[in-house]
């Protein structure tokens, strides 16, 4: 493979790269939403889910994988065309196939970026892992909700057993997790604390 990329002529196949590269950046700041949202989907939808959250980072990860295999398009056709023009042996090849395949982890990154709610317990899958970690509702022992102090809007919760946490986004407008969130606090009566940036932790009770 890495000699066909080398035989590669630059002139032939810009055309093709430059389109292929130009669309992925203009693309990349809408089309995550969907093949994220069509591919956890796909992989992840169960009944059984109170409510399936996607971290913004899920996102913004998957845009960050379609516009590096951009920039690495971009980088690979320059290189060799500077080659080509300087009429020497093109030696980075190798380079740039390891550079592209660090694209693929980060869109399975992405996509194995998610927590959702369900009667049992709360699961979460931070984005540097394909490793699920759940806690059970009873067996939660201290909860925080993170909160914009410009504007006193919650921006997530936090769960935690007393080993591990599980961070889930909260927006107020997704009906499904609201009434989950709101549900199982009052059910388990937990104390939930209020995290600002900068104004320190103010307890409330639900």
């Amino acid at each position: 493979m890495l000699s066909k990329i080398r035989n590669l002529d630059a002139d032939t196949v810009m055309p093709y790269i430059s389109t292929t590269a130009i669309l992925l950046i203009l693309t990349a700041f809408f089309l995550p939403g969907i093949f994220v949202m069509f591919i956890q989907d796909m992989l992840f939808y169960s009944r059984d889910h109170w409510s399936f959250l996607r971290p913004s980072e899920a996102y913004m990860g998957f845009g960050a994988a379609m516009i590096w295999v951009a920039v690495v398009l971009l980088s690979f056709l320059f290189t060799k065309s500077f080659s080509e023009r300087k009429n020497t042996p093109y030696k980075l090849a190798g380079l740039h196939v390891l550079l592209m395949a660090f694209a693929p982890l980060l869109f399975a990154l992405s996509i194995y970026h998610y927590a959702y709610l369900d009667e049992n317990g709360v699961t979460g899958n931070s984005f540097w892992t394909f490793s699920e970690e759940y806690i059970a509702w009873d067996e939660v022992e201290e909860v925080t909700r993170l909160v914009d102090e410009s504007n006193s809007a919650v921006l997530s919760y936090t769960f935690s057993d007393g080993e591990k946490s599980i961070t889930v986004p909260y927006n107020s407008r997704e009906y499904e997790t609201r009434r989950a969130l709101l549900s199982v606090v009052q059910m388990y009566e937990w104390e939930v604390t209020d995290v600002f940036e900068d104004a320190g932790s103010v307890p409330i009770t639900f």
